[in-house]
């Protein structure tokens, strides 16, 4: 008999510890294609949104963040709150810098 073992499948990821007393770890996984497109956008903005200091794209750019940190292996979902309270935004930016640049090297390596 013939079987196929999702659970097999190397799945490409980006170990991430966050800056708690535990120093949590996450494995962050490919998001949809429309999340990658979305925290490439942001990122591409992040000095501007630095910069100006718009609440509002501040705001959306946490909601990103807590998005892609909840695509894990681990099954945990991070909201918009819960990112505030331990990572300012300097935190963000750095791991948004370092996300793309994952996504981007997964995208090298497929062709």
């Amino acid at each position: 008999m013939k079987s196929f073992d999702f659970n097999a499948i190397q799945q490409p990821m980006l170990e991430v510890t966050l800056p708690n007393k535990e120093q949590t770890k996450v494995r962050l996984t490919v998001p949809k294609t429309s999340l990658a497109e979305k925290a490439a956008s942001i990122t591409a903005e992040l000095k501007e949104i630095s910069e100006s200091k718009d609440g509002y794209m501040i705001q959306r750019v946490y909601e990103t963040v807590a998005e892609i940190m909840s695509c894990n292996l681990e099954f945990r979902t991070f909201t918009t709150e819960e990112l505030k309270n331990c990572l300012n935004f300097e935190h963000i930016a750095a791991f948004c810098l370092e996300y793309v640049s994952f996504l981007r090297d997964l995208k090298k390596e497929k062709n």
